[in-house]
């Protein structure tokens, strides 16, 4: 299989994946705020950054080292030296996810009462501490698989584990409700076990049945010390730099409720108010990045070959391609949402706070999708320092909105930093690529053009919601005829004045890059 067909294959494959797993998660997320609510909501995601951060010590960067040395390995037809990798990478990750489970799940009262600041937090981190070595195996043998180019295992491994997990939450849902209770952010918690539990044997039974009998041989301990040497040397600054951002998120995911109670709000509001931020709002806003994130596991390779080939022309042509894509998806979606916040808040979660978030948050989409691109171009030009550097500044932005803004300002405070964030690291990686790649952006046919186009449609929408009211967004059929109406407008206006622009690029303007 050549790269280029690789790379399209699999990317196709894990947008499809994602865009699946996500269109299920979103409405998953609709059945726990109806059943669950805001606040139960909140006290799930209150313990998320600590799985992270377990999940970052067990395993950090241990995937992404599985898959560059089995990538090399498979090369070079070592599939010995592959399956030697792999279990190695097993055996680190284990070792190191039992240690930490067992802290965890020692250690939950004290984790939720001092740094979460809410006890009933601890039962739902001893679950998921039972579940971390199950999610380490499930990313080592995904991370081998796509060394060895067979990216339908992962995806389909992903899949699964939404799967079960709705599965089992659902399965909760019904035994409770025959015995008169309700969910509660435990059968949340246990759904989650029960979904890497259900991956990582996947991902096991197709190893074990892809693989030849007896292909792990004995092997000296020189070259095994040689091997998890070069497996520590790459996965080290990788989870360290993993394991801060999720320090990063844990400190705000805890700071964040107490602040709003400081700015008056009392506990179970601030923790509403906080669930449905983090489990409406935002999956909602992050849903496109199902398109952005498959198309940066396409961008890394692809300007990595450029950048090693010296392919000039090759890297601009892709990296203007992509940012012009995720550009526009981001105006496209900040328009959706500011026209149909309100009313998705309504009629996805019957939330109508949910509603208001969406329409203040939509402003940081295009800067949240071309985030995730330049990220993976810079990633691919081997720019992992600046990344972190920037990823870690834009956090310290967040944390400082939490600190300062949300006790005079309350939400929008937060909401006030997020959008700095944002902005800040934009900023600061598009200044790092311009010094890195040949970069040429002309103003008008990148950014004039598609925000005039995205414009005139929204306010087309917008006057005839006005001049006929039955065409509202009060429900759904009113919403998705609102919804084609947009697409047509944009469709036709794009194909008018933007595809030519994508098409037949000017001449020369590359020239100096051949």
């Amino acid at each position: 299989m050549n790269q280029k067909h690789y790379l399209l294959k699999g990317t196709f494959l894990l947008t499809a994946a994602g865009a699946v797993t996500r269109f299920l998660g979103f409405f998953y997320r609709i059945f726990l705020s109806r059943t669950i609510g805001a606040e139960g909501i909140g006290i799930y995601h209150l313990i998320l950054p600590v799985y992270s951060f377990c999940m970052a010590a067990s395993s950090g960067g241990i995937q992404t080292a599985i898959s560059r040395f089995c990538a090399e390995r498979f090369a070079q037809n070592d599939k010995k030296g592959s399956d030697r990798i792999l279990a190695i990478g097993l055996a680190l990750s284990i070792s190191v996810s039992i240690l930490t489970a067992s802290l965890l799940y020692y250690c939950a009262d004290m984790v939720a009462i001092s740094f979460l600041a809410e006890p009933r937090c601890a039962p739902l981190l001893r679950i998921v501490a039972i579940s971390l070595p199950f999610s380490v195996i499930h990313a080592c043998i995904s991370g081998y698989f796509i060394g060895k180019k067979q990216v339908s295992i992962p995806a389909i491994s992903q899949f699964a584990e939404q799967l079960f997990r709705i599965g089992a939450v659902l399965l909760f849902y019904t035994m409770l409700q025959k015995d008169g209770r309700c969910l509660s952010p435990v059968s949340m918690a246990f759904g989650q076990a029960a979904g890497e539990l259900a991956a990582s044997l996947y991902c096991t039974f197709c190893y074990l049945g892809s693989r030849p009998s007896a292909s792990v041989r004995t092997c000296g301990s020189r070259l095994l010390l040689q091997e998890s040497r070069q497996i520590l040397a790459v996965s080290s600054p990788l989870g360290l730099n993993r394991m801060l951002i999720c320090v990063l998120q844990g400190i705000e995911a805890a700071l964040l409720p107490q602040q709003l109670i400081q700015f008056g709000l009392n506990s179970s509001d601030a923790l509403s108010m906080y669930g449905t931020l983090t489990g409406m709002t935002l999956p909602l806003l992050l849903f496109p990045t199902a398109i952005t994130g498959a198309v940066g596991t396409l961008l890394l390779p692809a300007v990595s070959e450029a950048r090693v080939l010296n392919h000039q022309k090759q890297l601009s042509r892709t990296i203007e391609a992509t940012f012009r894509a995720s550009f526009l998806l981001g105006l496209v979606c900040f328009n959706l949402f500011c026209l149909f916040g309100t009313e998705l808040g309504t009629l996805l979660f019957h939330n109508q706070l949910a509603g208001h978030f969406i329409q203040m948050l939509a402003w940081i989409c295009p800067f949240l999708y071309l985030n995730t691109t330049l990220v993976n171009i810079l990633h691919g030009l081997d720019k992992t320092f600046a990344v972190s550097l920037q990823n870690s500044l834009g956090f310290g932005v967040r944390l400082a909105s939490v600190i300062f803004l949300v006790p005079q300002s309350g939400i929008e405070g937060y909401f006030t930093g997020l959008f700095a964030s944002q902005l800040l690291i934009f900023t600061a990686t598009l200044f790092t690529l311009h010094r890195s790649a040949p970069l040429q952006l002309p103003v008008f046919p990148v950014f004039l053009k598609p925000l005039a186009v995205c414009s005139a449609s929204s306010i087309l929408l917008y006057l005839i919601k006005i001049l006929i009211p039955p065409l509202g967004f009060d429900t759904w059929g009113s919403f998705i005829l609102c919804g084609l109406i947009y697409i047509i407008a944009f469709s036709g206006l794009s194909a008018v004045f933007l595809l030519p622009d994508w098409l037949i690029p000017p001449k020369n303007r590359l020239s100096e890059h051949k």
